[in-house]
């Protein structure tokens, strides 16, 4: 894993860190979304990246809400992965973001409005198209909507971008590596910067970077166990390693692989 000051914007652990800013964060919702926001909230407990990695899980989700109420959860996806895998791995999400939004006792009815955004540095779906968008319809009645208000978005940075707007490819083009072309990309390459230099941020990657291999290390020792799953997991989502070859080092096929990761 290479050390922060080389890191970009598509880094999992660099884009939360410059989704920590509220600013930030809003207008790139606003680019995907393709609406106006006026603010985002951070559930509590998700606000520090830092306060995550000592907690007992590891998560690097962009993980808000709108004023409205919709729950929205951002991932930062540049290992090539299948498209089943990623369908199922939005699937587990939605259930994991249905669970927290619903208190205990709630009825059903007060399930929120949930988007789940994958950026992937890869066309998953091979259609070449920038953005791929996802809702419930009915097969024999396409115009008929289940009204379930749940929506998946996959980016891709590598797709044709005449489909989507100018401010949406500028950032899927600054994403997949290229310069920045307008203010709000300029923003963020400025705050990618100021992470690179920051000794505190580069010490937690250090950290969290050797923290994750040597796990990974105790849980290949040991055999196929629930901790080495999850850090497998955890090095696909951030490019480390291909989801083939996580599967590969915990001794199972790519199915098997994937239902397991599903099932923690």
């Amino acid at each position: 894993m290479n050390d922060l000051r080389t890191a970009t914007i598509s880094n999992n652990f660099m884009f939360r860190l410059v989704m920590e800013k509220p600013e930030l964060c809003r207008q790139l919702l606003e680019r995907v979304l393709d609406v106006k926001i006026t603010d985002i909230v951070y559930p509590e407990g998700e606000k520090s990246l830092e306060a995550q990695l000592t907690s007992k899980g590891v998560r690097l989700d962009i993980y808000v809400t709108l004023t409205d109420g919709t729950v929205i959860d951002v991932e930062m996806q540049t290992a090539d992965s299948s498209k089943d895998s990623l369908a199922k791995r939005t699937r587990y999400y939605q259930s994991v973001l249905d669970n927290d939004s619903l208190k205990k006792g709630e009825l059903y009815t007060r399930l929120r409005k949930t988007v789940i955004i994958f950026i992937c540095t890869f066309d998953p779906f091979g259609k070449n198209f920038g953005r791929y968008t996802f809702s419930s319809l009915c097969h024999e009645e396409g115009g008929l909507s289940l009204e379930d208000d749940v929506f998946k978005i996959f980016l891709n940075t590598q797709g044709d971008k005449h489909r989507i707007s100018k401010e949406l490819a500028n950032l899927l083009d600054y994403i997949n590596g290229n310069e920045p072309k307008d203010d709000f990309t300029r923003q963020l390459q400025e705050e990618v910067e100021m992470q690179r230099e920051d000794d505190g941020r580069r010490a937690l990657y250090m950290t969290y970077s050797q923290t994750l291999m040597e796990v990974e290390e105790k849980g290949i020792e040991k055999g196929v166990e629930k901790g080495m799953l999850k850090t497998l997991f955890a090095l696909v989502k951030d490019g480390v390693i291909s989801e083939s070859d996580a599967a590969r080092r915990a001794g199972m096929s790519l199915e098997n692989f994937t239902k397991a990761v599903l099932a923690l």
